[in-house]
């Protein structure tokens, strides 16, 4: 992939959560900035957003540079950078197998060994409320805690990281994690890896180089389907 500056990656992110059915005309990803963070507008499509359409927000939610509106639910970005000094990058999807999920009393949990890099405690914010508001805001960056993932029931799914190439990659395993756990627990409501296992194998599989393959395996797919075409 082409060396890409901050905003650029940031547009091919939100397109290539689009272009994995994470997004649709819903849907958010931000990455932090010296004062502030990036992120696109609340009128832009998702699957056509440009680098034009990005705008820089400062730490209470409100617009700095750029032509569009923040998000609505800015505050779920803002909140989370407040309280995560170790993030610098956040996504927020409404998946359809996490959101089904989320709303089923099981507790998200891997079944599978790719997604162990989950964690074996993904918590669940019970509010399904749009994140509108600084308080609520608060409340999600506070019961996501230390985690990279945190479920919001019947709302989808949040994401954070070091990097766009993390959400993204989390996102996905999220949404693939939900399908096979919806249907691992029809045939065994009590399936589900055993905690040594996922503290064994998830941090030996988020790595550097596997979250980059991961990466690398979905954006190419989406550029040759032509997804990237305009973006600058």
């Amino acid at each position: 992939m082409m060396t890409m500056d901050r905003q650029a990656r940031l547009a091919v992110a939100v397109r290539l959560f689009e272009a994995l059915d994470l997004f649709d005309m819903n849907g958010h990803v931000s990455v932090r900035a010296e004062d502030g963070f990036w992120t696109h507008g609340r009128q832009a499509a998702r699957a056509t957003v440009t680098v034009k359409d990005l705008i820089l927000v400062d730490w209470d939610g409100k617009l700095k540079q750029g032509d569009q509106e923040p998000p609505n639910e800015v505050y779920l970005h803002s909140e989370i950078y407040r309280l995560r000094p170790d993030v610098h990058a956040v996504a927020h999807f409404h998946g359809h197998w996490s959101t089904i999920l989320s709303v089923t009393g099981i507790g998200p949990r891997p079944v599978s060994s790719v997604t162990c890099v989950l964690g074996k405690h993904i918590p669940i914010y019970e509010d399904p409320d749009s994140i509108s508001h600084a308080e609520r805001g608060r409340e999600v960056a506070r019961c996501l805690g230390p985690h990279k993932v945190l479920l919001l029931r019947g709302h989808g799914v949040v994401t954070t990281g070091n990097s766009l190439e993390e959400v993204l990659v989390l996102a996905k395993y999220m949404e693939i994690n939900s399908q096979r756990q919806v249907f691992t627990h029809l045939l065994n409501p009590n399936a589900h890896l055993r905690d040594d296992e996922i503290d064994r194998i998830g941090p030996s599989l988020w790595t550097a180089k596997n979250i980059q393959k991961t990466w690398t395996y979905y954006y190419e797919k989406a550029a040759r389907e032509g997804r990237f075409i305009g973006i600058l």
